[in-house]
């Protein structure tokens, strides 16, 4: 009896095992990401009046990436990608992220130039992304790879269907 238990056991492992395999193996190319590099950027006014503003953008709960040449307004900074501090972020599948740029304040909460919605589907065929904010700012993003990022839409049925046939189909 117990050893009859222990095969079933065995058994409902194993084909869990390998229907999670299978997935991972086949759909590998689902669960994909792109890096996301800052190409230019250009503020229009600075809500700092005693120091040089210290700019950074973020993604909410990752890290702060902050520029350290961005520090006049109507100004023009260009970079090539290779920056200590680049990329900026990683875009997963279609999968947006809340983002923004802000002005590191020091008496009272930071400043905001924008935040936004960032999305692989707000790229060009290109790989350029424009964020035009008036009277703050704008900026010129590049992922080479965000227009080849695959559809959310064929990842959630495909992760749906093989949670349910790795939970229902051992009983």
């Amino acid at each position: 009896m117990f050893f009859g238990l222990a095969m079933s056991m065995n058994s409902r492992i194993f084909f869990r095992c390998l229907v999670w395999w299978i997935f991972f193996s086949c759909f590998s190319g689902l669960i994909s990401s792109a890096v996301v590099r800052l190409d230019s950027i250009e503020i229009y006014n600075t809500h700092e009046w005693i120091t040089e503003p210290t700019v950074y953008f973020v993604c909410k709960g990752e890290n702060m990436t902050v520029l350290p040449d961005v520090t006049k307004a109507d100004t023009v900074y260009t970079f090539k990608g290779e920056e200590s501090w680049q990329p900026l972020t990683e875009l997963k599948s279609k999968k947006c992220k809340r983002c923004g740029f802000y002005e590191k304040d020091t008496f009272k909460s930071d400043d905001v130039f924008d935040e936004w919605e960032f999305c692989a589907s707000d790229f060009k065929a290109n790989g350029k992304y424009i964020l035009f904010k008036e009277k703050e700012l704008n900026v010129t993003f590049n992922c080479e790879e965000c227009t080849s990022l695959p559809a959310g839409k064929v990842f959630f049925p495909l992760l749906s269907h093989t949670l349910f046939l790795g939970a229902v189909m051992p009983y």
